[in-house]
């Protein structure tokens, strides 16, 4: 199911915010995935451009800072900015559905609102070019 690789994703991004590169992670979070699964999770992984999307992230989250953000908001948006980028053939609600649940999961209670402010804010902005 992509809900679990997205997880494995969000896991892994997250660790890399505290820790070095640990690739033998990924490969541990992804060990129960089915074989598409793994492929998208590390398709999704490799479209994370994390500079780019914090870029974003920052000109959107107007009166913040990327590095005052919690760090489970900030997965969860690279996650959904890259898999809006990478995989346009996914609806947009289920990207935006999917966000949210990660951060609902691993933020906190107003994280949701905030994760869905942002993102609906890049995608209107993607759509208006």
């Amino acid at each position: 199911m992509r809900s679990q690789a997205r997880e494995a994703v969000f896991k892994f991004i997250f660790s890399q915010l505290f820790n070095s590169d640990d690739e033998g992670l990924f490969t541990v979070l992804c060990k129960e995935l089915s074989d598409d699964d793994k492929q998208f999770a590390q398709e999704l992984l490799a479209a994370i451009d994390k500079e780019k999307y914090f870029a974003y992230i920052e000109r959107l989250a107007v009166g913040y800072k990327v590095n005052r953000l919690f760090a489970a908001d900030k997965c969860a948006l690279l996650i959904g900015m890259a898999e809006l980028n990478r995989f346009p053939k996914t609806p947009i609600a289920v990207v935006v559905d999917e966000t949210v649940k990660l951060a609902a999961k691993f933020s906190t209670e107003n994280s949701t609102n905030f994760v869905n402010g942002i993102l609906a804010e890049y995608i209107r902005e993607k759509q208006n070019g």
